[in-house]
Order: structure tokens, then sequence, then C-alpha cells
């Protein structure tokens, strides 16, 4: 299969391409803590074909150069880690169709973030993206002696225990690689047990927080509210920096794959688009 050449970044320099005001966590998708806006209506095709709202968005990965796209791209990430263990590394992220690939109990099926994302890439699951994957990270390895680190996912969820494994074949294989993300996978399930052994094997290279909608004592959490914080700390945990305004992005923060954080919940505000309709329970 031809693939296109690698190239870097438009815009690359070397160092982060966004910073301050203009990279703001929520810059795309400003939350606003209001679920009615942010749901779809209870009769949405898209709810029950478990699909995005924007077919046109979903490519098979042989159809687009790459299917890990710098942070540059993305306000919320940033294009590198500026602080911490991580610090220099640049940002990666990966895309995938939500709720064709999320559990359907996820707390968030119909309030997803996705639902305002009409410019996103979404990439097609199964074994031609986790070949063209395999291959596009061995070359983001040869790019990035130094590291470099994949936000899991963008959009979407780990689909398969087939596919939660080659992420522990990968951060073998390759220890130039670091990764992090969210899951809305139940604990108990397969795929959540593949997770908590990644989490496990790799404690200073992946931290993947499991998206609950309470605080359940366990560590690796991310908590949805859906009401404006007063302060710093609300009862489930600490809020997103970047929401309160104390950092940029993922890349000036890096708390949620902080090791030292993992027994602390990362509390988020509910964001996405703000249409008013009858919503999904």
């Amino acid at each position: 299969m031809m693939r296109v050449q690698h190239q870097r970044p438009e815009g690359w320099k070397g160092g982060t391409r966004h910073e301050g005001d203009s990279l703001r966590r929520f810059a795309a998708v400003l939350p606003h803590a209001d679920r009615t806006a942010a749901a779809l209506s209870v009769d949405h095709p898209a709810l029950a074909e478990a699909r995005t709202i924007f077919p046109s968005t979903v490519h098979f990965a042989d159809e687009v150069d790459r299917v890990l796209v710098s942070g540059a791209n993305n306000p919320k990430l940033g294009a590198r880690v500026t602080k911490g263990p991580w610090r220099g590394m640049p940002i990666y992220q990966l895309t995938l169709e939500e709720r064709a690939t999320c559990p359907a109990s996820c707390a968030l099926w119909a309030t997803c973030y996705g639902n305002s994302m009409h410019l996103a890439r979404r990439h097609r699951p199964g074994r031609e993206l986790e070949q063209i994957l395999g291959a596009e990270l061995c070359g983001l390895a040869d790019r990035h002696p130094g590291g470099f680190v994949v936000r899991l996912h963008t959009l979407g969820d780990f689909y398969s225990v087939r596919y939660a494994s080659l992420w522990a074949v990968w951060l073998q294989w390759i220890p130039e690689l670091r990764v992090f993300g969210y899951t809305a996978r139940e604990d108990g399930t397969p795929i959540a047990e593949v997770i908590e052994r990644l989490n496990g094997r790799f404690p200073d290279r992946c931290l993947i927080r499991f998206s609950r909608a309470v605080p359940s004592g366990k560590a690796h959490e991310a908590i949805t509210i859906w009401h404006q914080p007063a302060g710093q700390w609300v009862d489930q945990g600490l809020v997103c920096p970047a929401q309160t305004e104390r950092t940029a992005c993922c890349g000036t923060c890096g708390l949620c794959w902080s090791p030292a954080m993992a027994a602390t919940p990362i509390v988020f505000v509910g964001h996405g688009r703000r249409t008013k309709r009858r919503v999904a329970a």
C-alpha cells in the first residue's frame, strides 16, 4: 500500500507553536455546563445508530496522509509538553469516531463534545488502522528519539481487547512512546482490564483515566460536572487547570498523566454544542 511520506506539521519551528491566551484548553469548545444545550435530542439517529452526527468526517486510515496528527492543530492540546518529566516532547493525537467506538453506557453518550466538532477528521477502527498506527508510531520514534506523546483519543474510545492490547505491544517495543487519555469502559469489562494493566505496567509512560459520573475512590479517574465550579477544587476532585485559566492547555499542564496525581480525580466542566432540544436522559 502506497503511503505519503510524513512531513513536519505546517508551521513547525521546533518549539511550542501556540502559547499564551491563544492556546486555551477549551478555546475551540468552551465549557458552559449546560447539559440541555449540549445533548442531542432523544430521537436523534446518531444515538440509536451509535455514530457521529458528522458521518462525512469518518475516513479509512489509508485514505489520509497520517492518522496521528500534531497537537499544534488542536488548541486543547498544544504542540509540545513544556513542563514535567515529558517536557520537550511533541504531542500527537488520534481521533476515532465517537459512539461507534464507545460503550453505550458512557455517561456522555448524548452530550459528547464531538457533537460540536464538525471539522474533526475521524478514523474508522479495525485492522487497517492498527497496521498503519504501528508504522506511524515507529516513524515518530525515529523522528523524536527524545520521546513523543500520543493523546488517546481526542474522540472515540478503545474499541476492542485486541486494539487495547496493541498499545501494550507498542509501549514495550517503542520506548520513546508516551500515551495519555480517557476511557468510558466500565470496571470489570475485558477492555477496562487491559487498560488497567497498561497503567500498571507503564506507570511513567501511560496514564489512561476512567471517565465516571461520580468518583469511585479508585485511581486514574476523570469526572464531568454540569455546573460552573466556584474554585479550583470541587467535591469530586481537581478541576482541569486550563478550564479555570490557571494554564493554557494539556501541554502546559501535565497533571492528567502525572503519576503523583494518579489518585486525584481530574474534573472537567461539561461543554459542547449549545442548541436547546428535547434531550436524552
